[in-house]
């Protein structure tokens, strides 16, 4: 008996790190809001993607200049909870992406930041 309490205990906090199945169902999927980019907010479509070990990632369009220039999202390593740290990546640069998501998963706030660490911009999104 003791030694299946030991075993679903390691069990347990070895998929601590992995998003529960409610938590990947409902955190995948397109957003649509705004971010900031060369003194405005512009439209911006976000897609998530979860990963099979917990990670997100995904891709994006931001409208720039009457088109809409592509990203890409990767998560270093899985998380859990609503706050989340992308890469984000495009024809610009690259740099960090921080965002939370709403208890419900309905939208997420952020800022993001280029590799030199400034500026914290908006970036936002609710269910498309």
């Amino acid at each position: 008996m003791m030694k299946a309490a030991i075993l679903a205990l390691v069990l347990g906090l070895s998929g601590a790190n992995a998003p529960s199945p409610k938590q990947e169902a409902t955190l995948a999927g397109q957003y649509c809001g705004r971010l900031w980019s060369s003194g405005a907010l512009v439209q911006v479509e976000t897609d998530i993607t979860v990963e099979s070990d917990g990670r997100l990632s995904g891709a994006y369009r931001f409208a720039d200049y009457g088109g809409m220039t592509p990203g890409t999202l990767a998560e270093a390593a899985p998380v859990t909870g609503l706050a989340h740290t992308l890469d984000w990546q495009d024809k610009y640069g690259s740099g960090k992406l921080s965002i939370t998501f709403k208890p419900d998963y309905s939208g997420f706030t952020g800022t993001w930041q280029d590799q030199t660490g400034t500026p914290n911009e908006v970036w936002d999104g609710v269910r498309c």
